[in-house]
């Protein structure tokens, strides 16, 4: 007869959507678009997996960008919206067709 054990479930993860505020950085665009998650507790990145309690996101699908020597292009993966990326990680809308 074999023993099974269960694990106590864990503590839900809460998250706060924050609309960024206006500033140089955004476009009023940009700023319609972009959000900020402030997690109760650490979560990872979805392009590195680096874990922190605030990432960034959008409300539409949207790739990261890859800085690597002075030159910054796409990533290959698109993200859905609100999937939650490091602040290490430019963001802009996901480019279709290509």
């Amino acid at each position: 007869m074999s023993k099974t054990t269960t694990k106590a479930p864990a503590d839900p993860i809460c998250v706060e959507i924050l609309e960024t505020k206006p500033n140089k950085m955004f476009s009023e665009e940009q700023r319609a678009w972009v959000r900020f998650l402030r997690y109760s507790r650490a979560v990872p990145c979805a392009e590195c997996g680096k874990k922190r309690k605030v990432q960034w996101t959008m409300l539409c699908e949207f790739q990261c960008m890859k800085l690597e020597s002075f030159a910054a292009e796409m990533s290959a993966n698109r993200h859905m919206p609100l999937t939650p990326v490091c602040g290490d990680h430019p963001i802009g809308p996901a480019v279709h067709g290509e």
